[in-house]
């Protein structure tokens, strides 16, 4: 009699799905991938419009550096390897306003030499802004063992490999971003600190965000999200999994503390030895199973939105009708512009992203912009009222995007009239792919006077099932996505020796 490798039914084809049955087959498990949609990649995912490349997903991708034991988890997933070109934007973000052009650089002292020019009278808090910077270059997404796993003895290991970040906590870690920009008195780097994140958002966030360009651990793999994802799933084929698209789970049966089975909205049902849930687990809790089942942390979160906010937004995206040299700034620029409304709240910058990086994506005659205008979760109950009436939904998604490509064309005039609106994308539009809660592309965001919470991999209650999301912490993003895979695929395999 041969023994029968156990079966692990992993739900969710995203990064975290692929992720948790990549490791999974590593440690002899059988696995199965079962995807709603037709395509993997969940919220890491690009299209096509009228033969240009549109990227939902990747801004930057943290990990990017050799040695680093994130990048090691990468190269084993498939996404990097020393045959996959990267590519380096030059700085964080740029600002251009009133003919003066301010960048956060990848090299600080460049940086902070440019900054200075335009704002003397900032000198010493400019000086200390670049030092909490270059302190915050040790911060490293966890990905070895999951925080919420850890004993206090681990915890604190964690805490000391990033000491040195001890001063930007104490500057920084309890001010908003709104509270960060009133400490300067150039107008040009309050607008050029204030008009990225949302004033409510964490100053040290932002800090330790640009920190990971300092230290040069961020790049965009060659091939975007698309590129990522296949070579994901190629990885996981290769090992021996199977894949099931069109495959949308319906409920989920416990019976004495154990998923009995799944079932498909097909009728089929799955039976598997244990269950990796690495789908939006609000689903999971709330459309299934029952929120009895639900980690302490993740329901304090959802029980408290006046503390933990879900990231989102409306999106545009153009088509630049030339293969002219249009001398436009590389990645990521923001900008003022005349006042538009979006979600009945008024903003006066705008933010772009020029897609020129990757040439097999966007040659120069198919280069890319895209308009994101950050949405918090409240926001989402405007569009989701306002998706009632499809015709009004269209007409105020176009009318948005049309008041940004009257600004994207003032700002850049040899744009003017080379712009094709390619298409637009609310927060319900996430919500519809990914069944996201809130149409977040990513997790809760911790607000000022609330802690950071990490969610265990585990389902109190439930032996057999494990949670594989990038809402397992604060923050979210693609390397929590990638890492709570590993975590839950490790986990599963321990408690099943």
């Amino acid at each position: 009699m041969t023994n029968r490798k156990k079966i692990v039914a992993v739900i969710g084809g995203g990064v975290s799905g692929l992720t948790a049955g990549i490791y999974s087959l590593q440690a002899g498990f059988q696995a199965d991938i079962y995807e709603m949609n037709p395509m993997l990649g969940g919220e890491c995912t690009a299209w096509s419009r009228q033969g240009y490349h549109i990227d939902n997903c990747i801004h930057f991708l943290v990990g990017c550096n050799d040695g680093e034991a994130l990048n090691k988890l990468w190269k084993n997933v498939g996404v990097l390897s020393d045959d996959i070109r990267l590519y380096r934007d030059p700085y964080f973000y740029c600002m251009e306003m009133n003919g003066v052009s301010l960048h956060l650089w990848r090299d600080i002292e460049k940086a902070k030499a440019e900054l200075l020019a335009v704002a003397p009278e900032d000198q010493q808090e400019l000086e200390l802004f670049f030092a909490c910077v270059k302190d915050c270059e040790c911060i490293k997404p966890p990905c070895e063992k999951s925080p919420a796993h850890m004993n206090p003895f681990q915890f604190i290991k964690l805490g000391m490999s990033m000491k040195n970040a001890a001063k930007a906590n104490s500057e920084y870690g309890k001010q908003t971003m709104k509270e960060f920009v009133e400490r300067f008195k150039s107008p040009y780097l309050r607008a050029l600190f204030g008009n990225y994140f949302n004033g409510s958002f964490m100053a040290l966030t932002f800090v330790t965000s640009y920190a990971f360009y300092t230290s040069n651990t961020v790049a965009i793999p060659e091939g975007g999200s698309s590129g990522m994802i296949e070579r994901m799933k190629a990885r996981f084929i290769s090992l021996g999994g199977t894949i099931h698209t069109r495959s949308r789970v319906k409920e989920a049966s416990v019976k004495n503390g154990r998923i009995e089975c799944m079932t498909l909205e097909t009728g089929e049902k799955i039976s598997a030895d244990s269950y990796i849930w690495a789908a939006d687990p609000y689903q999971l809790f709330w459309g299934m199973i029952g929120t009895e089942y639900l980690d302490r942390n993740l329901k304090y979160m959802y029980e408290h939105a006046e503390g933990y906010t879900a990231n989102t937004g409306y999106q545009a995206a153009f088509g630049i009708e030339s293969d002219e040299d249009l001398q436009l700034p590389e990645g990521s620029v923001i900008f003022p512009g005349e006042k538009y409304t979006v979600a009945n709240e008024e903003h006066d910058f705008c933010g772009m992203r020029v897609y020129d990086y990757d040439k097999r994506l966007f040659p120069k005659n198919k280069r890319v912009i895209q308009c994101n205008i950050l949405q918090s979760s409240g926001q989402y109950d405007y569009w989701e009222k306002l998706c009632k009436d499809k015709t009004a939904y269209d007409n105020e998604k176009t009318r948005i995007a049309e008041n940004l490509k009257l600004r994207v064309e003032k700002q850049f005039p040899d744009l003017k009239g080379k712009l094709l609106l390619l298409g637009t994308y609310s927060p319900v539009t996430f919500n519809r792919w990914c069944n996201a809660y809130k149409g977040s592309y990513m997790s809760f965001n911790a607000l000022k006077g609330f802690k950071s919470k990490y969610v265990k991999s585990t389902v109190k209650g439930v032996s057999n099932l494990y949670l594989a999301s990038q809402w397992i912490q604060n923050g979210g993003g693609l390397p929590i996505a990638a890492a709570s895979g590993k975590f839950a695929a490790e986990i599963m395999s321990s408690s099943s020796r």
